[in-house]
């Protein structure tokens, strides 16, 4: 049998042993060795293939930590956005054939009217009628008793509630009635809270409360 004598050691051994059975050095490779199922770029290609796991890897884990930041912040933004004392800046134009419409204005009217506070309604047949018919404003009388204030208001033919309204605006009241051939309008230019009324022989009374 054919040997080959180690250059480390001294050993022989087979020509065709690919490393020394005494040291277990590597013998020098041939063309014919065997380089791997992927021939002689076989270690070549398994380090790139490492570095383009470990470059996904890093990759995948930067787009975890920058997701998680971006979701963090926009969270931060909402909760700025719901608090009562922040609210977000908008630019809105209400245009009605072709008139800007001032939202400010409109606010305020709404404002105004929720100020109001129907004491007694008229119904509807009422409503229509005091449209209809002629408007005179009615006598009217003022005394102060104590702490209170005495309003009586002459409506010749009004003979019950049904045909009154009397609401408490924000710094008036104003009073409407309808009788058989005319109907009442009066407007009371005081800021009073009104603890009674009633309608006795055509007169409204209303009690309203003195400011000290």
């Amino acid at each position: 049998m054919i040997k080959k004598k180690c250059k480390k050691c001294g050993e022989k051994v087979n020509l065709k042993s690919k490393f020394c059975s005494n040291c277990g050095i590597p013998f020098k490779k041939t063309n014919s060795e065997d380089w791997g199922m992927l021939g002689r770029n076989d270690f070549q290609e398994q380090n790139l293939s490492s570095n383009s796991l470990l470059d996904n890897f890093t990759g995948n884990m930067f787009n975890k930590m920058l997701g998680g930041a971006m979701k963090m912040l926009e969270k931060e933004m909402k909760k700025e956005i719901s608090r009562e004392n922040i609210q977000p800046r908008t630019n809105v134009r209400l245009m009605i054939n072709g008139k800007e419409i001032n939202l400010k204005n409109v606010e305020q009217k709404k404002q105004v009217e929720n100020e109001k506070e129907i004491l007694n309604e008229f119904p509807k047949k009422s409503l229509k009628k005091f449209a209809e018919l002629p408007k005179k404003e009615p006598k009217t009388s003022v005394k102060r008793l104590s702490n209170t204030v005495i309003y009586e208001i002459i409506m010749p033919g009004v003979k019950t509630l049904e045909n009154l309204s009397i609401v408490k605006l924000e710094n008036s009241i104003e009073i409407k009635a309808v009788a058989k051939n005319k109907a009442y309008f009066k407007l009371i230019p005081v800021n009073l809270s009104i603890i009674n009324y009633k309608l006795e022989k055509d007169i409204l009374i209303l009690e309203l409360k003195a400011k000290n």
